[in-house]
């Protein structure tokens, strides 16, 4: 794949949110006047996102980010991935056998981490993102999580990470802690994460309240909801659901909506200019031969 260039990014952001909103209200970073963001991420594509997390998200009207390895219907039915894009909800990228390291004992041999180079990596992301692509998720845009947040391959343990930056759009770690955008530059390929299944439901609220007070990006990852493995309860996951769908000042957003809106933020203070970007200032006829 050929990595895009910094203009041919920001096309492509300009066509995923409408340019006109790149200049947040000005009475802060996030769209819309909103004072902190919240996306709920959905690691494995798991029996109990299609039961439990899937009909709750659409109950609160808000969208959820699936990253799930193999084929989209590695656990889920053609159906079922269905079911997931008609609630509007994003589908993701998670590699195709989820590589984790050798220590753990499920990991099946010849499929640890330490057991792939480049080549195999490669091979594997590029099916990974096939399928998301036959599954209508726009190429240019595709996100992915790091199995089990780990983001190196080989007996050397060397980083796949430049792997991952030619492929996908932004990439979600496991490392726990708050991404605070207006603050700090993120690296959107590094983006910092908060455990569901972590200590109890005042835990994960007052992890929202904290981001709400430093205006920052609050990622959550959740495996089961109310089953499988590494499982929040049904009832906490709505509990969570709930206070995000009553609290006004939340923007509640896909991980990629909110990594568009990240790089863009960072594009913008990249530039020379003061001005906010309009669609003229984006087009290629406005675009110098160098660039």
């Amino acid at each position: 794949m050929i990595p895009t260039t910094p203009i041919q990014s920001m096309l492509q952001i300009a066509i995923l949110i409408a340019v006109p909103t790149l200049a947040a209200a000005d009475d802060g970073y996030w769209p819309n006047g909103k004072a902190f963001c919240v996306s709920l991420t959905y690691d494995d594509g798991l029996p109990s996102h299609i039961d439990h997390a899937v009909p709750q998200l659409n109950a609160a009207n808000l969208k959820g980010t699936f990253f799930s390895p193999g084929g989209a219907t590695y656990r889920w039915s053609q159906d079922d991935v269905e079911q997931v894009r008609a609630g509007g909800h994003e589908l993701a990228g998670h590699t195709i056998k989820h590589p984790c390291a050798r220590k753990f004992d499920w990991v099946k041999p010849g499929n640890a981490l330490e057991d792939y180079d480049d080549d195999r990596m490669a091979k594997e992301l590029d099916e990974n993102l096939a399928n998301l692509v036959a599954n209508g998720v726009q190429r240019e845009i595709a996100t992915f999580a790091y199995p089990c947040g780990s983001t190196y391959i080989g007996e050397d343990k060397h980083t796949y990470v430049p792997l991952v930056k030619e492929r996908f759009f932004a990439a979600r770690t496991t490392k726990p802690g708050l991404d605070i955008p207006p603050s700090e530059t993120v690296d959107l390929f590094d983006v910092k994460t908060l455990a569901g299944h972590e200590r109890d439901l005042k835990y994960q609220l007052d992890q929202v309240t904290d981001a709400r007070a430093k205006q920052g990006w609050l990622v959550f990852m959740f495996h089961g909801v109310g089953g499988d493995h590494l499982a929040i309860s049904a009832e906490d996951h709505q509990e969570i659901l709930r206070a995000l769908q009553e609290d006004d000042s939340v923007w509640v957003a896909t991980f990629q909506e909110a990594a568009a809106w990240v790089k863009s933020k960072q594009e913008v203070v990249n530039t020379t200019t003061t001005e906010p970007l309009s669609p003229e200032s984006l087009s290629p006829e406005s675009l110098s031969p160098g660039e």
